[in-house]
């Protein structure tokens, strides 16, 4: 019966060949041989040229992948501060705008007249415009700040690759 778990098409001497193949390999540590040449004196120095060369630029890439690590963190947590004022803000916000909103509510539940009605209805309004002015300048200022924060990192990076390109 033939073996057809492995060697599947080869002949039984090309098995033969193989298996003296591996005995020489087992025995003699290498199946080949390399021819030692001996490389000019300039095609050396070219190649340690190189090699040096080519170590420099693997240690600039490395630096500026270095780098622009570090702006990528400062970055993420200039956003991270950014984002956790700008809910702090939104909380602030709400919490006036829901007592604003009860206030109201409560001096309409007191009012004895129609044109009390239309007068705190008045004074809610102008009361509500000037905080939405208000919290309009805010979310200005902290988008602002925000921009800036996150952009500082990134120029500060390009001021200093400019500085060692020079």
């Amino acid at each position: 019966m033939r073996d057809t778990t492995a060697n599947v098409g080869m002949t039984p001497t090309s098995k033969n060949s193989m298996a003296a193949s591996a005995a020489a390999t087992k025995t003699s540590g290498r199946q080949f041989e390399m021819p030692k040449i001996e490389l000019p004196a300039n095609l050396r120095e070219l190649a340690k040229e190189v090699m040096a060369q080519t170590r420099g630029n693997y240690e600039q890439i490395e630096t500026a992948a270095n780098e622009a690590m570090r702006v990528l963190v400062t970055t993420q947590s200039a956003a991270a501060k950014s984002l956790l004022n700008y809910r702090t803000w939104l909380m602030k916000v709400a919490h006036g705008n829901f007592i604003a909103a009860f206030d109201f509510a409560q001096n309409l539940a007191t009012a004895k007249s129609v044109p009390d009605v239309i007068e705190y209805s008045r004074a809610h309004a102008r009361i509500q415009f000037d905080a939405l002015a208000a919290q309009t300048k805010e979310l200005t200022d902290l988008a602002h700040n925000v921009a800036t924060e996150m952009a500082e990192p990134i120029k500060t990076s390009i001021a200093s690759a400019r500085e060692n390109a020079a």
